[in-house]
């Protein structure tokens, strides 16, 4: 009896020796930040359609804005574009914001009436990326969805779109076009990678696509192309993609991978783009699997390329959920991860 006591604590040891060691090995996780919801966010039960009727009566509308802990984006929401006066003072004069958060178990009442938990709010309504924000109308109409971090000039942008109710005189794509300058006559940023096909129809032969929607005078695109696209590890990922580009704005038709032909500016339109750049990603049945529509860091950059590439997303439908475990996979080689270089 002593021998298998004394066999017994010594399994133990060894196992509380190896997780040391592993822990020892463990690469850091570095650049997750807290955040915090303002004081004056409006103080919600989270039943959508009672709020949206509620702010209606008072002439403002809904922004719904989804956040997570120890998102870099969601931090740099809160403490640059709400610190924004012009910002701040067009939520508080047209709107209320209600937060949620993508994997809480308060419950919402979806505009519905479905009952459902923060994070199975986010599930059915294929929220991918923090921070998002959603956009109502006095109807619960969904009109407007920005999904990731937009700047302060863009932000901006957004409310006084959504404020003025020009969703029913323009899309938000042309307006934003608009507002940044993007139609002028010039070329977009020259690069080698991408294909100069136009015809994007799928068989079953295809490999998965991305296809970059881009504009010119976009200060974005110079960041995609001048530190995302220089990345050595980035371009052996997308290598194994078919890469395309094409000029958002464009008055030149294509063959879509739904096999529809369509003017390029008619077809953002239809894809609701509202962002350059916009990098849409395509299976070989023609139908998206994920879509980058903010500014992104690399690790997050090529975490999506990796999700299309490897065929992840056939599995893993929640790409946070994906980049998790991506994170400690790389974590455990001892190797550090930063989400925010």
């Amino acid at each position: 009896m002593l021998k298998k006591i004394t066999i017994l604590l010594m399994t133990i040891f060894l196992t509380f020796l190896s997780a040391q060691e592993t822990n020892k090995n463990l690469g850091k996780f570095i650049g997750a930040k807290e955040s915090f919801t303002p004081s004056w966010f409006y103080n919600s039960f989270l039943d959508l359609n009672e709020d949206i009727e509620e702010l209606a009566s008072n002439n403002k509308r809904l922004i719904l804005y989804i956040s997570q802990n120890n998102c870099p984006y969601c931090h740099k929401f809160v403490n640059e574009n709400l610190q924004d006066k012009e910002i701040v003072d067009k939520i508080k004069t047209n709107f209320e914001m209600i937060n949620i958060d993508m994997f809480g178990n308060n419950e919402v009442v979806d505009i519905n009436g479905d009952e459902l938990s923060e994070k199975d709010y986010a599930i059915k309504h294929k929220i991918q990326f923090t921070p998002t924000f959603i956009f109502f109308d006095e109807k619960s109409n969904e009109i407007l969805r920005l999904n990731g971090y937009v700047n302060i000039k863009q932000f901006n942008i957004a409310l006084d779109y959504i404020s003025n109710k020009n969703e029913t005189k323009i899309a938000y794509k042309d307006f934003l076009s608009k507002e940044l300058n993007l139609n002028v006559k010039t070329d977009l940023i020259e690069n080698s990678i991408f294909s100069e096909n136009r015809n994007f129809a799928r068989n079953k032969n295809s490999k998965a696509m991305a296809i970059f929607f881009e504009s010119p005078n976009c200060k974005e695109c110079e960041i995609l192309h001048n530190k995302l696209l220089k990345n050595d590890f980035t371009l052996e990922l997308l290598s194994k993609l078919e890469l395309n580009r094409v000029n958002m704005n464009s008055e030149k038709s294509v063959v879509t991978p739904q096999k529809i032909i369509s003017k390029i500016k008619d077809w953002s339109n239809d894809l609701k783009i509202n962002h350059t750049p916009t990098i849409i990603f395509f299976d070989e049945k023609g139908n998206e699997i994920i879509r980058i529509e903010s500014l992104i860091k690399t690790f997050h950059f090529q975490s999506i390329i990796d999700y299309v590439g490897s065929g992840a997303y056939k599995e893993e439908k929640e790409f946070q959920r994906y980049l998790t475990k991506r994170a400690n996979a790389i974590r455990e080689k001892g190797i550090d991860v930063n989400i925010w270089d």
